[in-house]
C-alpha cells in the first residue's frame, strides 16, 4: 500500500513503500528491499506514471573504485525534518571500510515547489570523490538535450536536472550527449573543460539516466569530513505545454526575477574615459536632458575596463580617483543624487590586472587548460587568498559605495593547479572555481540585494546560470558586421551580425539554449563621433531599423554605448520611442523565441513572444526580393492560449497600420515581408475590419542579349519615401544606365565573406555565400514616368540582378502613439520589384587605344576609376586633380580595397588630351593610405568607350604604415603624378 508520509506522525518497522510530494502534486515513491531504500518512480499531479530502476547515488573515486546504494544498508527510519524527507545509509557492519568510502550518506527530499534530492558523504578522514552521481536511474522513454548545465527532458512529460551550471548529465546509454556536442555549444568563444572522459559510465545500458559532478575533496566540517552535492531536481510539463515551457515555468521559479536595466557603458565613448571631477555627471545630465520628454532612466552609469588599479584587488586607478575609494564613493552617491547610480566592470578572476603583482603578495595564478592558456593569465578562484580579499571588495563596493551593476567579463574558470582546494585536474579546477564565482555572486547580492550583475566571457547556456546572474553574453563579437549577404546599409550589417550568431545558437527550436534569447548581453547600441557601426551614407532609417531589432531580441539588460553629443533629436525619438515601447511589451518580449533561417544567407527572420493573449513580432528581411515568414502560432513560440481563437495584428514599426489578414490561434501565421524590411507587430485577441492596401502593379519588360541585360518599366509609382534602383553585382557591379546615361550610385558597399572576430569564428564561416558589389541609384525624379535600366558587363564578365525599391503613399491609422515607436516611415508602404533577375553578364572589353583629335572634341562622358585603402575620417581631405584641376575628394574607407567611381564634369572633360595627369594632395599628413588602380574612361559621341592605360604602382602617404606597398608620396602631402595615357595596348 503506497502512504502519504506526510500524513504519518512515525512509520512502522515494516514499512516497505512510501512517498514523497512536492507543492505540485508530483510525487516520488520509494521501496524497501529489505536493505536500502531506493526510488521506485514519479508519479505526476495527473496520475500519469514514470517507473524507474534507481541505484539511487553513485561514488567514483580517483583510482575507479565505485559505490552505489546497494553497497551500503539503510539506517533507522525515513524521517521527516523541517527541510524534507531524510533518507540515511551506512556502509555494512562488519565489512572493512574502503579506501575514499564514505562511512555514511544521507539523502534528502526537499518538500518545497518541485521534487528536489540533495546528498551528503560523510567521511572518517579526509578523502577525495572524482565524480558524484546525485541521481542514477533507468526509465523508458526517449531521452533529449543533456550536457554541462542541462536537464534531461523525457519523453514530452518529465525533466530532470542538476541546478547548477557546472553539472553534467547524460541519458540513452548514459553517455549520451557527448560532452560540448550540442549545436550552440561549437559556436563563439564557448567554454571549455577537459573532462578526459571521466564522465563516462564504463557499463552503458538502455534506459540510463545520471545527473553528476565532480566535487574532488572533502571540507572539514567539524570532526567531520564532508562532501555535499549539488541539488537535483525532477519537474514536469503539464497538459499543452512544450517541454520548453514546462522547463521555462520552473526556471521562473528559481531564476532571478526578470527586470529590465538600462545603463550608459563608456567603452566606445572617448568623452566618457574619464572619472575625475564631474565629467561621468555632466554626460548622464546630457543623457537626462535629451530623454527628459520620454520618462526613461538611466539605471546606471558604467566605466568599463581601466577604472581599477592593476596593482590591487580591484581598487579605484589613482589617475581617475585621487583619494581612492573616498573619491569612488563620491561619485557613486553624486550620480544616485542625479537619479541613476554607478556601475562597473571586473573580471573576478582578475584577468586584465597584474597576475605578477598578485603572486609576489601571494595570490595563486590559475593553471589554466590548454583551450583557456591561449588567452590571459588570471588568478584562481578557489585558491585562499585572492577570494577572500575580493569577496571582501566586493562587499565594499556593492555595499559601501552602493555599486547597482556589475559586468563580469573573462570568466576563464579554468585551474588544474596543486594547492587551490581542489584535485589537480581540470574537471575538479572547473567546478571549484564555479562554487568560488557562485559564492561571490551571492556575497554582493547580500551586500545590495538590487544589484544587477552581467556575466559575460566564457560563460556557457546553462539555465542554471541565471539562479545567479541577470544576463549572459552570446560570447560573440562586440562591434563586428556581417558582410555575406547584399546591404547597403553598415548599420543593416551589424544587425545581420549579431542576429546571425543568434540563429546558429537559438535557431534550432530542436537543440537550442534554454536561457532566453531575452536574457543575453549582445553589446548595446553604439554611436560615437567616430561612426562606429555605421557608414557615412546610413540613414535615419538605417539606425531606427538597427535600434529596433535591438530591442525586438526582447534584451533586458539595454545597454547603450552613446556619446550623447553624437546623437541626432531624430535618432534620440526614434530610440527613446522603441524603448518605451519595449517596456509596454515587457513580458511578451521577455518570452521571446527565434523564428526565421539563417540572417548572411538572406533568408527572413525574426523574434515572436507572447504574454498571455498579447504577442509581439519583430520581423526582418536581409534580402531584396520579399518573403513569406511563417510564425508558429503554438507552444513552438510560446503561445498557451485557446486553439481556434482568431486574432489581428497591427503594425506599430516603421508606420502604424492593422494588418488586413486574421490570424487564427493554432495555425502559423503567414506574413510577407517586402525586401530589406524590418517590421513591428502587435497581437491580441480580434478581427481585422481592415482591408488589403492596394500597391501599385509594376509593369516591367525584360531584354537581355550577351554582355548586356535591360528593362523597361511601363510606369514607376509615385514616390512618397524611397524610389531606388538597386543592382547588385557577382562578383562586380555591372555598368548602370537609366535612360541611355550612366547613371552615379546614391550608394554602394560590397561583400566582406565570413568576416566573423577570430575568437568568436568557430561554427560560423557560411559556404553558401559568394563575393557582390551592391548600388543603389535615385529614382525619385523619374517618378510617374516610363524608365529604362540597362545593365552592362565591363572588362570582365559578372552576374547581376536589378530591383526596384520603392516607398509609396499610403494612410497610417491613428492609433495612441504614447507608448509606441516612432512612425519613422509614416504614411508609405515598401515594396521591391523585380526588374532584372540574376542573369550572366558577358565581358565586353573596352579597348584602349589612342584618340583621334575629333574623338576628343567629341567625348561626351568621362570617369575616372580608383582603388583606395585606409582613408579615415577626421584627417583632412584626399583631393584628386586631374591635369591641375580640382576633380573630387576620395571618400573614406576602411583597411581594405575600396572602389572609387568619378564622374568627369564637362568643365574638365573640355581639357582632357591624349597624355592627362593625375594627383593627390592631401590637407594633413597625419593619416596613413594609398591608392591604385587610377583609369581613364570616356564615352564618345558613337557611344563606344575607350580606357586609357592605368597607374603602373600603388603609391603610399607614409613609408612608415604596415600596410606600405608600391611606391612612396612625392612629400608628406602630395602623391607623385601619374601619367594616363590614351594610345593603343
Amino acid at each position: 500500500m503506497m502512504i502519504r508520509l506526510a500524513i504519518f506522525v512515525a512509520l512502522s518497522s515494516t514499512l516497505s513503500a512510501l512517498e514523497w510530494r512536492a507543492a505540485d502534486g508530483t510525487r516520488r515513491e520509494f521501496e524497501f528491499d529489505g536493505k536500502v531504500w531506493r526510488t521506485s518512480g514519479f508519479i505526476d499531479a495527473a496520475g500519469q506514471a514514470l517507473p524507474v530502476a534507481s541505484d539511487e547515488f553513485h561514488l567514483r573515486t580517483m583510482d575507479d573504485r565505485e559505490w552505489t546504494v546497494d553497497d551500503f544498508r539503510s539506517v533507522g527510519e525515513p524521517e521527516k525534518t523541517a527541510a524534507g524527507l531524510v533518507l540515511r545509509y551506512v556502509w555494512p557492519e562488519g565489512m572493512a571500510l574502503s579506501e575514499n568510502a564514505p562511512s555514511k550518506v544521507t539523502v534528502t527530499f526537499e518538500s518545497g515547489s518541485y521534487l528536489r534530492k540533495w546528498i551528503e558523504l560523510e567521511f572518517p578522514k579526509a578523502a577525495t570523490i572524482d565524480r558524484l552521481e546525485v541521481e542514477r536511474f533507468t526509465a523508458s522513454g526517449t531521452g533529449t538535450r543533456g550536457g554541462r548545465g542541462e536537464p534531461v527532458f523525457l519523453g514530452d512529460h518529465w525533466f530532470f536536472g542538476l541546478e547548477y551550471p557546472a553539472g553534467h548529465t547524460r541519458y540513452g546509454d548514459g553517455n549520451t550527449p557527448k560532452p560540448d556536442s550540442h549545436r550552440y555549444e561549437l559556436v563563439g568563444n564557448y567554454s571549455f573543460v577537459d573532462l578526459e572522459g571521466r564522465d563516462q559510465e564504463a557499463k552503458p545500458r538502455p534506459g540510463l539516466i545520471r545527473l553528476f559532478h565532480f566535487p574532488g575533496f572533502a571540507k572539514k566540517d567539524g570532526e567531520r569530513w564532508v562532501i555535499r552535492s549539488k541539488s537535483a531536481v525532477v519537474g514536469v510539463a503539464k497538459a499543452g505545454e512544450s517541454m520548453e515551457q514546462g522547463f521555462a515555468r520552473y526556471l521562473e521559479s528559481v531564476a532571478k526575477p526578470e527586470r529590465s536595466f538600462t545603463h550608459y557603458n563608456n567603452w566606445f565613448d572617448a568623452s566618457g574615459k574619464s572619472l575625475k571631477g564631474d565629467n561621468f555627471i555632466d554626460i548622464h545630465r546630457q543623457f537626462r536632458a535629451a530623454l527628459k520628454d520620454y520618462d526613461i532612466k538611466i539605471d546606471a552609469m558604467v566605466p568599463d575596463n581601466g577604472w581599477q588599479n592593476n596593482a590591487s584587488v580591484w581598487e579605484p586607478a589613482a589617475g581617475h580617483f585621487p583619494k581612492g575609494f573616498d573619491d569612488l564613493k563620491a561619485l557613486s552617491d553624486s550620480l544616485r543624487k542625479e537619479g541613476t547610480s554607478l556601475g562597473l566592470w571586473l573580471a573576478l578572476d582578475g584577468t586584465t590586472t597584474n597576475i605578477g603583482w598578485g603572486e609576489s603578495e601571494g595570490y595563486q595564478k590559475a593553471k589554466a587548460n590548454k583551450y583557456f592558456g591561449q588567452f590571459f593569465p588570471h588568478y584562481s578562484l578557489s585558491a585562499d587568498g585572492y577570494r577572500e580579499q575580493l569577496e571582501k571588495q566586493l562587499r565594499k563596493l556593492a555595499g559601501e559605495a552602493g555599486v547597482t551593476y556589475f559586468k563580469h567579463d573573462f570568466n576563464h574558470l579554468s585551474d588544474a593547479g596543486e594547492g587551490c582546494n581542489h584535485p589537480a585536474t581540470d574537471r575538479h579546477g572547473h567546478e571549484a572555481n564555479v562554487d568560488a564565482m557562485i559564492s561571490l555572486l551571492a556575497a554582493t547580492r547580500e551586500a545590495n540585494p538590487a544589484v544587477y550583475q552581467n556575466l559575460t566571457n566564457w560563460v556557457w547556456f546553462s539555465p542554471w546560470w541565471l539562479m545567479h546572474g541577470d544576463a549572459l553574453w552570446m560570447l560573440a563579437g562586440d562591434d563586428g558586421f556581417n558582410g555575406n549577404w547584399p546591404e547597403l546599409s553598415t548599420r543593416a550589417m551589424a544587425t545581420t551580425d549579431r542576429d546571425a550568431y543568434v540563429w546558429r545558437m537559438w535557431g534550432d527550436a530542436a537543440d537550442r539554449p534554454l536561457v532566453p534569447v531575452s536574457r543575453l548581453m549582445t553589446h548595446g547600441i553604439i554611436r560615437n563621433p567616430r561612426g562606429q557601426m555605421e557608414g557615412p551614407e546610413d540613414t535615419l532609417r538605417d539606425w531606427a531599423d538597427h535600434v529596433m531589432m535591438y530591442y525586438g531580441r526582447g534584451i533586458q539588460m539595454k545597454e547603450w554605448y552613446l556619446t550623447p553629443s553624437a546623437m541626432s533629436a531624430e535618432q534620440w525619438k526614434s530610440l527613446a520611442t522603441i524603448h518605451r515601447w519595449s517596456e509596454r511589451n515587457f513580458k511578451a518580449l521577455a518570452n521571446n523565441v527565434w523564428i526565421g533561417g539563417r540572417p548572411d544567407e538572406g533568408h527572413v527572420y525574426g523574434y515572436a513572444g507572447w504574454d498571455g493573449e498579447r504577442g509581439v513580432l519583430v520581423a526582418r528581411n536581409p534580402g531584396p526580393s520579399p518573403q513569406v515568414l511563417r510564425v508558429p502560432f503554438d507552444s513552438a513560440a510560446g503561445f498557451a492560449g485557446e486553439v481556434g481563437k482568431d486574432y489581428l495584428g497591427r503594425v506599430v514599426y516603421p508606420y502604424h497600420a492593422t494588418w488586413q489578414a486574421k490570424f487564427t490561434a493554432g495555425r502559423a501565421m503567414e506574413i510577407e515581408i517586402p525586401g530589406y524590411e524590418t517590421l513591428a507587430f502587435e497581437f491580441k485577441p480580434g478581427t481585422p475590419a481592415a482591408k488589403r492596401a492596394e500597391m501599385p502593379v509594376v509593369a516591367v519588360s525584360v531584354k537581355a542579349d550577351g554582355p548586356v541585360a535591360a528593362a523597361k518599366v511601363e510606369q514607376l509609382p509615385d514616390f512618397a519615401g524611397r524610389g531606388e534602383l538597386l543592382v547588385i553585382g557577382y562578383p562586380e557591379l555591372p555598368e548602370v544606365r537609366i535612360d541611355g546615361g550612366i547613371a552615379t550610385p546614391l550608394r554602394t558597399s560590397k561583400a566582406a565573406l565570413n568576416h566573423y572576430a577570430g575568437y568568436a569564428r568557430a561554427g560560423m564561416p557560411s559556404d553558401r555565400v559568394r563575393p557582390w558589389q551592391m548600388a543603389s541609384f535615385d529614382l525619385k525624379s523619374k517618378a510617374g514616368k516610363a524608365v529604362a535600366v540597362e545593365m552592362r558587363a565591363g572588362e570582365a564578365g559578372t552576374r547581376a540582378e536589378a530591383w526596384l525599391l520603392a516607398e509609396t503613399k499610403a494612410t497610417d491609422e491613428g492609433f495612441n502613439s504614447r507608448d509606441l515607436p516612432w512612425a519613422v516611415s509614416a504614411n508609405a508602404r515598401r515594396q521591391t520589384t523585380c526588374l532584372i533577375a540574376e542573369r550572366e553578364l558577358r565581358a565586353a572589353p573596352v579597348s584602349r587605344r589612342a584618340l583621334t583629335d575629333s574623338e576628343l572634341r567629341g567625348i561626351r562622358k568621362a570617369w575616372l576609376t580608383v582603388e583606395h585603402f585606409g582613408i579615415n575620417a577626421g584627417y583632412g581631405a584626399k583631393t584628386l586633380f586631374l591635369n591641375g584641376a580640382k576633380l573630387a575628394e576620395l571618400p573614406t574607407g576602411p583597411d581594405e580595397w575600396q572602389t572609387a567611381r568619378i564622374e568627369v564634369p564637362a568643365s574638365l572633360i573640355a581639357k582632357l588630351k591624349p597624355e592627362n595627369t593625375v594627383e593627390l594632395r592631401c590637407d594633413s599628413a597625419e593619416d596613413k593610405f594609398k591608392f591604385r588602380g587610377l583609369e581613364l574612361r570616356v564615352e564618345l559621341s558613337d557611344g563606344g568607350q575607350v580606357r586609357s592605360g592605368a597607374q603602373d604602382s600603388p603609391q603610399t602617404s607614409s613609408k612608415d604604415w604596415a600596410h606600405f606597398e608600391g611606391e612612396s608620396f612625392l612629400s608628406e602631402k602630395v602623391s607623385k603624378p601619374v601619367m594616363l595615357r590614351f594610345r593603343g595596348d
